[in-house]
């Protein structure tokens, strides 16, 4: 709501230009979100989480294993898919064993953002930086520190949580048949090569819309289009900003060494998620590894400062009560601080070695 206001007033002003929003993340954002809802409405999730509950013998295992799902599995389908598939799948499971759902929540959210950042497509900021500076693949390596981060902390995601076996589950079976299967998954495929920029993101979007109209249109009502909005709001206000001289002419110095760079993208990202920020930063600075390790760490913090983060807080609002809904706001900033600061020392850490 303050950023359709900010939007408005800046509309009036004349200060707005509508070819500074991305495009393309906000198609690739959407045809994510069309492509969720039908495997939701398909009854896919469903069918994981029961296959999940099958296979782990106790509470603590099941969450270790989504712990480790959203790590690893952001590396390579990028944090947002993460998010969107595996905070739907813990509510389907959470339904029949007991577990803290704030908590759990935070740490899928936490962890898909740390396993994005270690990969050099797992999320739009770092696509975005690799094709700004002309970055090769081969020299990507700050990632160590976040991996560390990752390995160093899951304990954190585990504290509490008793080894209570689990019931025994009934094999399930696959809700659809073998031919939209197919049809699904040979278009999950190609939104995919769209993320990864193998195909353009409008030819990701058109597979996702007529795959949702070919299979079940009424996954196209259940998007949560409203995350789109509040995207293509970040990406107007950042293009307004950058035309203000005074606030350029500050940018460029923050982007005149290391610390700089990485303080004021860790700040900025707080206010304007971390996907505006690598835009409106990269302009200003060549230390592309300080904004980098910057709005890979200011991912952690607000709810705001990730699109992740607004995509799992929005999934949990839908799920439970506005009173619950304000619990989760408590635990998920407390926790993400927590990370933020252990981020930053580690980052610290690995510039004096």
């Amino acid at each position: 709501m303050l950023t359709t206001v900010i939007v408005c007033l800046l509309a009036v002003n004349h200060q707005l230009s509508w070819q500074t929003i991305n495009f393309p993340t906000l198609f690739n954002l959407t045809a994510l979100l069309v492509l969720v809802s039908t495997w939701s409405q398909l009854g896919l999730l469903d069918y994981f989480a029961q296959a999940i509950l099958a296979r782990a013998k106790t509470n603590r295992q099941t969450v270790l294993f989504l712990l480790l799902t959203a790590f690893f599995a952001s590396m390579v389908v990028t944090n947002d898919v993460t998010i969107l598939t595996l905070v739907p799948l813990f509510f389907l499971i959470v339904r029949q064993i007991n577990l803290p759902v704030a908590r759990i929540v935070t740490f899928i959210t936490v962890y898909a953002n740390l396993g994005s950042a270690a990969s050099p497509f797992g999320n739009p900021q770092n696509l975005f930086l690799l094709s700004y500076y002309h970055w090769p693949l081969s020299h990507f390596l700050p990632t160590a520190v976040l991996l560390l981060i990752g390995l160093i902390t899951l304990p954190l995601g585990l504290l509490g949580l008793r080894k209570e076996p689990l019931p025994l589950q009934a094999r399930s079976t696959l809700p659809t048949n073998k031919r939209a299967l197919t049809c699904l998954s040979l278009g999950s495929f190609a939104v995919l090569t769209s993320l990864l920029g193998l195909t353009p993101p409008l030819f990701g979007l058109i597979t996702a819309l007529i795959l949702a109209g070919a299979l079940n249109r009424k996954s196209l009502t259940t998007v949560d289009y409203g995350v789109v909005w509040l995207i293509s709001n970040f990406f107007l206000i950042v293009g307004a900003l950058i035309r203000l001289p005074q606030l350029a002419a500050f940018l460029k110095w923050t982007g005149q060494s290391f610390w700089q760079t990485f303080i004021t993208s860790v700040l900025v990202s707080q206010a304007l998620s971390n996907v505006p920020t690598a835009a409106l930063l990269a302009p200003f600075t060549s230390f592309k590894v300080a904004l980098f390790l910057g709005v890979s760490v200011g991912g952690f913090g607000s709810l705001i400062a990730s699109l992740a983060n607004l995509l799992a807080y929005r999934q949990v609002r839908q799920q439970v009560t506005r009173q619950d809904a304000r619990y989760f706001l408590i635990v998920f900033t407390g926790w993400n601080l927590l990370f933020l600061l252990i981020s930053i020392a580690l980052v610290w850490v690995f510039r004096q070695i």
